[in-house]
């Protein structure tokens, strides 16, 4: 059965997406680890919490992150034994806990964004033109924008 060409250059589109994520996220990863001690995972949960003010209650951090809530429970304890983030009870309600970012965190995040900001101009942003930077997000935004 021959397959449609329209068919093999969606098809394609979905794997290079694949690589690339897994390609970029892998030399990020790596990257910020020589650099800085620090996982593009962690980066990424300092990110989320210096975006909110400084901190999340742990499932919206969990929903900021993508991580499960079982995986940035993991990722925060580890963070917390790092000095990078500590967690607070909520005192409004007593039974939510928040991550919240330490002065050491927001300095080793100020520290790896260098790197971070680097690395996506190098390996992604500078690669692409202005045009093709904004067919690619408008493609992105209305994937994730689309109704099942």
């Amino acid at each position: 059965m021959k397959v449609p060409v329209i068919v093999r250059q969606a098809m394609d589109a979905w794997r290079l997406l694949l690589e690339v994520h897994h390609e970029l996220t892998h030399e990020m990863d790596r990257e910020l680890r020589e650099a800085h001690g620090l996982r593009l995972d962690w980066y990424d949960v300092l990110v989320q919490l210096n975006a909110a003010g400084g901190r999340l209650r742990m499932h919206e951090l969990a929903d900021a992150t993508l991580f499960s809530r079982t995986d940035c429970t993991r990722i925060v304890d580890r963070m917390e034994r790092a000095g990078l983030v500590v967690r607070e009870r909520a005192t409004e309600d007593g039974r939510g806990v928040y991550a919240a970012l330490t002065s050491a965190g927001s300095r080793m995040l100020r520290e790896a964004a260098v790197t971070h900001v680097r690395s996506i101009e190098q390996r992604f942003t500078g690669l692409l033109s202005e045009a093709e930077a904004a067919t690619m997000a408008a493609a992105f935004r209305r994937v994730l924008t689309t109704d099942d």
